[in-house]
């Protein structure tokens, strides 16, 4: 008599003894060979469709080529692939349990969060699944047909779309708390859903009762605790985000907010919904501000915290208006032409910093601050004559679509910023700018290398201006300020008469002629809220 696992109806799994396995020949033993979670690839503009394993025994890779020391994210959309032969049109039963208790007190099967094609997910603990039924691959229109080679390399497969999350906020952040810094191993448990007997792997006989898979060192699926940004492509049609109306435009940004981790990763997913990560950023929570029109005396500044000087980088030639910033207890002083106070608000405000390659050199040159190329997209920004190199995460996370998605368009422009706000959320000189809410960016010349021009020079692009300026707005830059101006000298016809960049305001005090301002940014929804 063989020991074996079975999966109860509750989805719980359970020891037993089984009958001894009938002798099948190999060649046509009904076969579960393989169960592993994946991410969805794609090819052929977005008609060829495989899986690509994330587990220990296949370790992925950041945007600089260094190991990624875990496999998925809490709270992440999956792929849960089951591989067999001679089972077609067969249903299997599937649960996924941790392997030890390090985030749920015990080692029961999970409830987490199945999609139902076409646009929701419903918790479940017990995944049945119909091998060769390809549900899981719909897009929000209820259809795969867009994928041409199902039958002939996956009709022997089972898969299931989830997320590792569970249905409500308390359990999750429950999840979170005792996940902390640590991670957690998920196994598999699988079984035909007829309780006939099938071979597991590469064994010789069928057999009754279930099989465990990713449970040994051989192939490890670790979970962690993160921040996850979901990025969305403006043509992609597996986003079933919510329609804002009245434009009608679909949101293209979804995060998963943990509260006990402080580490955001952006995920992007392009127009053929291949998923792409590409970057991860601390998270600082920094006391807000707002630049108010009273300097204090020194005695009410509170503690000098902090000297920054940029003495240094005014002499190479940087135009940085602030000469240093004295940090204090109850707010920044922004040391220039005219000092400026940006004073302690109530409350805190979240920031990253932008700076990924964080170049420490200085001079009036464009520094490049980060520069991702894989597997077509491309996402390239630098800084010139600023420090103001801080946003908030949310921003951020509509800052770096706007870019895919413009160079995935065909346009190969460098975009260069001229800032956002300083690390303390102070941002000297500007009112705006103030705790990462704002960012200036250098106007697009026919050159495409990211030097700044402005509004009536014959090297402008007004055309490519406009698409990158209402690509920003559709990823959540909703307002912006430039100035009325008309151009009879650079190639584009459409600025000869006066006009305006869309979505902005003019605004000519301060001038806004060599730079594109973007701020009002639209929140972006947790998945809890």
């Amino acid at each position: 008599m063989a020991t074996r696992i079975t999966i109860t109806d509750s989805g719980q799994t359970q020891t037993l003894s089984g009958p001894p396995a009938p002798d099948t020949p190999d060649d046509s033993l009904q076969r579960i060979s393989d169960v592993y979670f994946a991410k969805k690839v794609t090819t052929d503009n977005g008609t060829r469709v495989s899986f690509t394993k994330i587990d220990s025994a296949h370790v992925q890779r950041d945007h600089n080529q260094v190991e990624i020391p875990y496999d998925a994210v809490l709270g992440k959309t999956v792929y849960l692939v089951i591989e067999t032969s001679n089972m077609t049109d067969l249903s299997i039963d599937a649960v996924i349990r941790p392997s030890a208790a390090t985030m749920t007190e015990n080692t029961d099967t999970l409830q987490l969060m199945r999609f139902i094609s076409p646009n929701r997910y419903v918790m479940q603990r017990l995944f049945t699944v119909q091998v060769g039924n390809f549900d899981a691959l719909n897009n929000r229109l209820g259809s795969h047909a867009h994928y041409t080679n199902l039958q002939s390399d996956h009709i022997n497969k089972a898969i299931i779309k989830l997320q590792l999350r569970p249905d409500g906020r308390a359990t999750f952040d429950e999840w979170s708390r005792r996940l902390a810094d640590g991670s957690v191993n998920l196994e598999v448990v699988v079984k035909r859903t007829d309780n006939h007997p099938c071979a597991y792997r590469d064994e010789q006989q069928e057999v009754n009762g279930a099989g465990i898979f990713l449970q040994d060192d051989t192939a490890r699926f670790r979970v962690v605790n993160k921040n996850i940004y979901a990025v969305y492509h403006g043509s992609n049609t597996y986003n079933t985000l919510a329609v804002i109306n009245p434009n009608p435009e679909r949101r293209r940004i979804q995060k998963v907010v943990n509260h006990h981790s402080a580490e955001a990763v952006y995920f992007y997913y392009d127009q053929n919904d291949n998923e792409h990560r590409i970057c991860a950023r601390t998270k600082e929570t920094i006391t807000r501000k707002r630049r108010v029109n009273a300097i204090p005396p020194p005695a009410q500044r509170g503690t000098l915290l902090q000297t920054i000087d940029y003495s240094a980088n005014r002499a190479a030639g940087e135009q940085i208006d602030a000469h240093q910033l004295l940090v204090y207890s109850n707010g920044t002083l922004g040391d220039g032409a005219t000092d400026k106070w940006y004073a302690n608000q109530q409350g805190n405000v979240e920031l990253v910093n932008m700076d990924i390659i964080a170049n420490p050199g200085v001079g009036p040159q464009i520094f490049e601050a980060f520069n991702y190329n894989q597997n077509g997209v491309i996402i390239r920004y630098g800084f010139q004559h600023t420090r103001r190199r801080s946003i908030q995460p949310d921003l951020f996370a509509g800052f770096l679509g706007a870019l895919a998605q413009f160079r995935q368009e065909g346009h190969n422009h460098y975009i260069v910023s001229q800032g956002f706000s300083y690390a303390d959320a102070s941002c000297y000189p500007s009112a705006e700018h103030v705790n990462g809410e704002a960012g200036d960016l250098n106007l697009l010349t026919t050159q495409q290398d990211g030097n700044n021009t402005i509004l009536t020079a014959a090297n402008f692009d007004y055309d490519s201006e406009v698409i990158l300026r209402n690509i920003l707005y559709d990823f959540g830059f909703i307002l912006g300020r430039s100035e009325n101006f008309s151009n009879n000298a650079n190639a584009s016809a459409a600025d000869n008469a006066t006009t305006r960049l869309p979505h902005t305001t003019h605004t000519a005090t301060p001038r806004h002629n060599n730079h594109l301002h973007i701020h009002g940014f639209n929140p972006i929804s947790d998945i809890y809220a």
